[in-house]
């Protein structure tokens, strides 16, 4: 058992994102992306896995396969990791989102991260 408290996690990005891995294992990864204020994570694909995506702060614009979702606090989406990936920050805050990637898929994606 591990317990582990999200505003550890979070960070104000120094770039556009800083990601910061809470969990590592070979069936999941779990952490946070913090994305400035008006950045976008650039679209990309996952392979083979599972992402969730939870609003913890902030609001965003999320593009999967060109169709476009807004996620507030609290909301959840699903995204297959053949389907192409964006997020774009449309608050006025950062954005923070608990994202977890299963299987774990590779190596790369299971780094902190500052972009």
């Amino acid at each position: 058992m591990n317990k582990f408290v999200f505003k550890d996690y979070f960070h104000d990005p120094q770039g556009k994102i800083a990601k910061r891995m809470i969990f590592k294992s070979d069936n999941v990864i779990a952490f946070v992306l913090n994305i400035a204020k008006g950045e976008t994570l650039p679209g990309h694909t996952h392979l083979e896995t599972t992402l969730f995506l939870q609003v913890m702060e902030g609001e965003a614009k999320v593009f999967t396969d060109g169709k476009e979702t807004l996620l507030k606090v609290g909301e959840l989406m699903q995204v297959d990791g053949q389907e192409s990936l964006q997020v774009l920050n449309i608050g006025e805050e950062v954005l923070r989102l608990y994202v977890t990637i299963s299987p774990m898929g590779l190596e790369a994606f299971a780094r902190d991260a500052d972009i």
